[in-house]
């Protein structure tokens, strides 16, 4: 469907981006989809069987729960939405997107799953994602950095309309039914950043996905909200930022590149904040070259103006807090070679850190840079000396050091450990134009109970 968007001076905000949603571009798109539905799927399992998931689970009348949850006889959609979105943020292993800020796919990809029937097609869910994430980072070029430095937390604020936006394209709403499904989205759309650190962080993801499925379920009803939410005279802009929003703004880039291209998505290795993520590589280089944190007499962490915001526990107290700590990463590797990923969790972090960590200094004197980047310098001072540097701006897992499918499928596996057959068959599905998602989920829920 093609909509000449900017030549329409007749339509409202609303309808501008109701339009941008139902566009389709040829190109690669379905194939980044597809690794963050892998990542997706890695993480979920990696998590679901933790006892703080569990628990919550178990709090809802469940005793078994195959993760990712669709909505059934024993669960409502929007509860399945919550504990898929809940689930996946947990441990801050999910994906991130620069322009939005947040993580796209533990709020619209929970929220999908949880409205999955059986005929849905994968390739209408990756495609719904894709628009999503679009949505996303539209909305996150327009209203960023001022909204993360405000202290929203824009996993919840943002990511409750673009899950909205991704169910809307892919239970194929009218036009009306759409806006109304965004205007519901909007109004319940929040999240403060000052959870990151605790288990609100996730609960601000899970409440994301809950509330985009709410928002459907009312819009199924028949009942209608306001048809222009992002009015530039009152609507959502505005009320949250002070913006005069035009949708002709971001039509002119919609989809040209896909925000899921470029800036693209970053992969995680390790369960901390993707700030972390270039100087976690730049520490590893230093030990790589003999550094040891013993050795060390001041650490002199650098980023440009801003790069540190979401690292905001310098001295942190426990594992959770740990995540947002580049201090707590950096004495890990320099100690370690490498991050424990079991420390991420403690109640309390080692003494032997605490006091490590009087000899760290931040400073923000490295250059503004391009979006894509996420430039961090790490200085030694030696015992004998001698003072070493190294500094990544583009580390692995990033767009521009992305994971290979092959790799993303090898992580996935190490995780579900199905059988051989069952392996074919699930790869085998994926090249599958006429695959369903509940063919996916089928073969998955097969692996429940199984003992790793």
């Amino acid at each position: 469907m093609t909509v000449n968007v900017l030549n329409n001076s007749e339509k409202t905000n609303t309808e501008i981006l109701v339009d941008l949603l139902y566009r389709k571009v040829e190109g690669r798109l379905l194939e980044d989809a597809e690794k963050a539905f892998l990542n997706y799927l890695t993480v979920v399992w990696q998590t679901k069987d933790l006892p703080e998931v569990q628990d919550l689970v178990s709090s809802y009348g469940i005793k078994r729960a195959g993760f990712p949850l669709k909505g059934a006889e024993n669960l409502t959609p929007e509860r399945a939405a919550f504990l898929n979105g809940f689930t996946a943020h947990f441990l801050d292993l999910d994906d991130a997107q620069a322009h939005f800020r947040g993580h796209p796919s533990a709020v619209i990809m929970s929220t999908l799953f949880a409205v999955t029937t059986p005929e849905d097609k994968l390739e209408d869910f990756l495609w719904a994602f894709i628009q999503g994430v679009e949505l996303a980072g539209k909305f996150g070029w327009v209203l960023n950095p001022a909204m993360a430095l405000q202290g929203w937390h824009t996993t919840g604020m943002i990511g409750t309309i673009a899950a909205a936006a991704a169910l809307g394209i892919y239970k194929k709403l009218p036009g009306q039914q759409l806006k109304s499904l965004l205007s519901l989205a909007a109004t319940q759309a929040s999240g403060l950043q000052i959870e990151a650190g605790s288990n609100g962080k996730p609960f601000n993801a899970g409440m994301a996905a809950r509330d985009a499925v709410n928002a459907y379920l009312f819009c199924q009803t028949g009942l209608q909200a306001d048809l222009d939410p992002f009015s530039a005279k009152h609507g959502w802009f505005k009320t949250v930022a002070g913006i005069d929003f035009q949708g002709a703004v971001i039509a002119e880039n919609w989809l040209k590149p896909a925000e899921i291209e470029d800036p693209g998505l970053w992969i995680k290795q390790h369960p901390f904040c993707s700030a972390a993520m270039s100087g976690y590589d730049a520490a590893k280089e230093l030990y790589q070259r003999g550094i040891r944190a013993r050795e060390c007499t001041r650490v002199i962490l650098h980023f440009p103006a801003g790069g540190d915001h979401a690292l905001r526990f310098k001295q942190p107290r426990t594992g959770k807090e740990g995540k947002f700590s580049l201090e707590y990463i950096v004495w890990q590797v320099l100690n370690d070679g490498d991050v424990h990923d079991q420390y991420f969790a403690v109640a309390k972090v080692k003494a032997e850190f605490s006091k490590w960590q009087k000899r760290i200094v931040r400073t923000n004197d490295l250059p503004l840079a391009e979006i894509t980047a996420r430039p961090t310098k790490i200085t030694v001072e030696l015992k004998n000396g001698q003072t070493e540097t190294a500094m990544v701006s583009f580390p692995l897992g990033s767009a521009q050091q992305a994971f290979k499918r092959t790799e993303l499928l090898w992580k996935l596996r190490q995780q579900v450990l199905m059988s051989d057959h069952n392996w074919q068959q699930f790869k085998l599905l994926l090249t599958r134009k006429n695959c369903t998602v509940a063919q996916i989920l089928q073969l998955l829920k097969d692996r429940v109970g199984v003992n790793k």
